[in-house]
């Protein structure tokens, strides 16, 4: 029977939607300065089934709060290869030693979008964006707080939220190893938006979820998509949620927001 759970991680970098996901604006921790760059913890997430969004993906901030809310600078990595991830809940991986390093499946994390968000508690999306490697990034993603961030300063690791039936399944050892969530309807901007179900494959191993991966060869896809655009407008700020098989509804964490680029989710459609 398929498991209808989420994690807060995965909700946060959009695996809702069919087209790589670039983290623009983030406000990082209040009074820390990372040393270096900090990598986001769960962050990582890979889609299958279209030439140009095909790869895993990885984040990474760079700031300085020690007085008063600073620049953050946020930098998202790529690497071709499907499902080459870090191995995040097993050996994390600095954020330092994210850049130019391989997955667990080979390639390398290398530069893909660039942004400096130099305004805390506001959202700029794309226009925060210093540097865009090939045009594809399909959501920009709005981090009004912080998340759990891996970084040699282990003072700046803190957690984000509870996932209570999630983690309570992890924790009692009934849920390991493998397992899919299916995704039913969104709730953009607080209207409940039904889709045909857009199954999420992720991996649990004995603390929290991680290894989320995105399949864009689901006949539900161009449904989905479709429901994005018909709800949304191009690069338009809204506030997201999910409603799962099951009944299970989750919405995303207080402060953020996402903007969709339609003419990246209508390129996706073209081919």
């Amino acid at each position: 029977m398929k498991k209808s759970l989420i994690q807060t991680t995965m909700i946060s970098l959009g695996v809702f939607v069919a087209a790589g996901c670039a983290i623009t604006d983030y406000d990082g921790i209040g009074g820390h300065k990372t040393a270096g760059e900090a990598k986001l913890w769960g962050a990582e997430i890979s889609f299958s089934g279209d030439p140009a969004t095909d790869g895993t993906y990885s984040y990474t901030v760079k700031y300085d709060n020690t007085t008063g809310p600073g620049p953050v600078t946020i930098n998202s990595y790529k690497n071709p290869v499907v499902s080459s991830f870090s191995r995040d809940g097993l050996v994390d991986r600095d954020g330092d030693d994210v850049q130019g390093r391989a997955g667990d499946l080979g390639g390398k994390f290398l530069p893909w979008v660039k942004a400096v968000d130099t305004v805390a508690g506001a959202c700029g999306f794309d226009q925060n964006v210093t540097f865009d490697k090939d045009g594809t990034v399909g959501i920009y993603y709005c981090i009004n707080g912080f998340q759990e961030e891996i970084d040699k300063d282990l003072d700046l690791q803190a957690a984000f939220a509870s996932l209570d039936d999630l983690f309570n399944s992890i924790w009692s050892g009934s849920l390991y190893g493998n397992f899919t969530m299916d995704v039913t309807a969104l709730n953009i901007n607080g209207v409940a938006v039904p889709v045909d179900a857009f199954s999420v494959h992720a991996f649990a191993e004995s603390l929290r979820p991680s290894r989320f991966l995105v399949d864009l060869n689901q006949p539900s896809t161009t449904a989905f998509i479709n429901a994005v655009l018909a709800n949304t407008k191009h690069l338009e700020p809204v506030s997201l949620g999910l409603q799962f098989n099951g009944g299970m509804s989750f919405n995303l964490p207080n402060g953020a927001t996402v903007a969709f680029n339609h003419d990246v989710l209508f390129g996706i459609l073209e081919n």
